[in-house]
């Protein structure tokens, strides 16, 4: 589980730290550096395990304008199975903004160093905290990303295969493409690839029937869904709704269908799809789940989903304003409120729903009472 986020000389995050549980919900107004979260641990993520270039993911205009250093510092601490690794990067900008390179990237276990990287060489220490043997190393692309899994780094290889269970998304339903040409194990960060990714995971039968069983109670006359060939790897992605009061169904192509019947779509696939994970939980950050929905369409999916992060199934981060959905998920306290002035840093407090006089908190919002 994501236990710890330190963002330092990003954007309006200077000096910013966040502890996290297994539901966080994150609140404030636009620009307060809310989405500025996500966005590091996507990059970091791609920087860990697509082995992205340093240069393509941290940019000189991302450095904290009124601040004068040109260094950034991310941190990620994580628990997996009782033990908490420590994820430190350190990226450095030339004055110019010509040049970005790695100065020193490390990782610990429960304090012991696993993996060190000095902008020279690269150290990666085995389960049985023997040294290993050091390595030249581009200061262009993360240590974590050069190591390959083997018998004598499981530790290191685990925090590896957390981060593949991280999944950062922000579902924009017109962009969904409805023909797929492969299927594809990870959803894009719109979600694009809808059609792609469920034809992966519908390979899982079991999983398949689930979603589809559980659609059946949010979309009216929704009965299956059902892959069509378009050539010769391409499958063409159509839903089937009933016609009522007859024996028979009608299909419609996956563009065809509303923003929001997509919308609960890839919702109720995600939340059945990250449920299934048998080695340990993943973490979702989501951005306004809510967008394309009237509350009652995502009231049951919202209540499954609370489920399912309280009992430890998935831990999530989610950026909302919609007042219901803030209030019903302040039942617990898992809200953070980001706060930002024009040139001042980002600062965050935890929020609990009795704050302020017992009002909910999406009326304390609306008010401004809400303050760091």
């Amino acid at each position: 589980m994501l236990k710890r986020i330190y963002i330092d000389n990003y954007k309006s995050l200077v000096n910013f730290e966040v502890s996290l549980n297994e539901i966080n919900l994150f609140l404030g107004v636009n620009g307060s550096g809310k989405s500025a979260v996500f966005e590091i641990l996507k990059k970091i993520k791609n920087f860990i395990i697509r082995e992205k270039k340093i240069s393509s993911l941290f940019s000189f205009d991302d450095l904290t304008r009124w601040q004068s250093s040109f260094i950034q510092t991310f941190e990620i601490d994580i628990e997996i199975k009782g033990e908490t690794y420590h994820y430190k990067l350190h990226v450095e900008h030339d004055e110019r903004g010509e040049k970005v390179l790695i100065r020193d990237e490390s990782l610990y276990r429960d304090n012991q160093l696993l993996l060190e990287f000095n902008n020279e060489d690269a150290e990666l220490f085995l389960d049985d905290d023997a040294e290993g043997q050091l390595y030249p190393l581009s200061w262009s692309r993360s240590a974590l990303a050069f190591f390959q899994p083997g018998k004598g780094n499981q530790k290191f290889t685990r925090f590896k295969e957390w981060f593949e269970n991280l999944m950062v998304i922000q579902i924009v339903p017109p962009l969904m493409i409805e023909e797929s040409p492969k299927e594809e194990t990870q959803p894009s960060y719109h979600f694009e690839n809808f059609t792609s990714w469920y034809r992966y995971i519908s390979q899982d039968q079991g999983l398949a029937f689930q979603v589809m069983t559980e659609l059946k109670e949010v979309l009216p006359g929704f009965e299956y869904f059902k892959f069509e060939a378009t050539g010769k790897n391409h499958r063409l992605l159509k839903a089937y709704f009933n016609v009522e009061g007859e024996n028979r169904t009608i299909g419609y192509n996956f563009g065809e269908l509303s923003d929001g019947q997509r919308m609960l779509i890839a919702l109720y696939s995600l939340l059945n799809f990250t449920c299934t994970a048998t080695e340990f939980p993943y973490t979702i950050c989501l951005d306004e789940p809510e967008n394309f929905l009237a509350l009652p369409e995502i009231q049951p999916w919202l209540v499954s989903f609370y489920d399912h992060c309280m009992q430890g199934d998935i831990q999530s981060l989610l950026i909302s304003h919609h007042p219901e959905l803030i209030n019903y998920l302040m039942a617990s306290p898992v809200g953070y409120w980001f706060e930002h002035h024009s040139n001042r840093p980002t600062r965050v407090k935890s929020i609990m729903e009795d704050e302020k006089d017992g009002l909910p908190i999406s009326e304390l919002i609306a008010r401004g009472w809400l303050n760091v």
